[in-house]
């Protein structure tokens, strides 16, 4: 049937007795597509032959849209001078950090901790160091033979350098950020599992091992019992007196001497055999090797 002879019969229903337009069942209304600002009638013979193209076009201006929104906000994070964004988990870390007494610490570099069997993503890992330490070439840090030495393609002076951060009476943070919302007994578990199996590798006499299970029982006690969100940090902070205090966001939740723990506890995130999270340790240790360049 041609066009106009559907129009012909669709004016002669118009002026029916009843005084409105009726449609038959066999006439198909046409369609109205809308797409940004513009709107497209089609009738059914053209929506038939452009459907297809009509859904590809659609799906790709989606893809399209979806592509812009996804690059402005990896464009736009990274841009914040005074933080920068974790490559998988893209959570958001402080570039600085206050130290014990005020003055600002940096970040050495940062990794995603993931359960090793389902590659599921726990928490974000960063290291601090206060910036005199780092800046100023007569610091204890500076002055350190193995930092001196330090090559980040070799583990074995990757580990000495590492080990000698950790014993020598400088000031060095560990900030964890949940990447999904957790709580303290969670993370708490987490930790005292690392250390619990750090202790049975490392084959201690029976006074040694009495010192870590009674560092690891003080440890577990200092947690937080409730909700942990994302956008909130623990703090890990190795003093220079050789204690470790233990921070939800500012809030100081309490303070361990117990030096096996502290050693085991920031050592298991920079030691090169099957570290916590092996995307800081690698992180950490260009950033190091990058600072010495300077």
């Amino acid at each position: 049937m041609s066009a106009f002879t559907r129009m012909t019969r669709a004016r002669a229903l118009f002026t029916h007795s009843t005084g409105r337009l009726v449609a038959p069942s066999s006439m198909r209304a046409p369609i109205q597509l809308h797409i940004g600002r513009t709107a497209a009638v089609v009738t059914p013979r053209v929506q038939d032959r452009w459907r297809p193209w009509l859904a590809a076009s659609v799906a790709t201006a989606g893809v399209i849209s979806w592509q812009l929104a996804h690059s402005m906000v990896e464009a736009e994070s990274p841009a914040r001078k005074n933080s920068v964004i974790d490559p998988d988990s893209k959570t958001e870390f402080p570039l600085m950090i206050p130290s014990q007494d005020g003055t600002p610490a940096r970040l050495l570099g940062l990794g995603v901790r993931k359960i090793t069997f389902l590659k599921v993503q726990v928490y974000v890992v960063g290291l601090y160091a206060r910036v005199s330490d780092l800046d100023d070439h007569n610091s204890r840090f500076r002055a350190l033979p193995e930092v001196q030495k330090f090559q980040r393609q070799d583990d074995v002076s990757c580990d000495t350098a590492f080990k000698a951060m950790v014993l020598t009476p400088i000031e060095l943070i560990l900030r964890i950020a949940p990447v999904k919302n957790t709580n303290g007994p969670h993370l708490r578990d987490g930790f005292t599992r690392n250390l619990t199996e750090s202790a049975k590798k490392q084959k201690l006499s029976e006074p040694d091992l009495e010192e870590a299970m009674q560092g690891i029982l003080e440890f577990k006690n200092l947690f937080p019992k409730g909700k942990i969100n994302v956008g909130q940090a623990m703090i890990f902070r190795k003093s220079p007196d050789g204690t470790m205090t233990i921070q939800l966001d500012d809030e100081v939740l309490g303070t361990t001497s117990n030096q096996w723990l502290i050693e085991n506890f920031f050592f298991g995130y920079l030691q090169s055999q099957n570290p916590i999270s092996s995307q800081a340790r690698d992180s950490i240790a260009k950033g190091i090797q990058d600072l010495l360049l300077v």
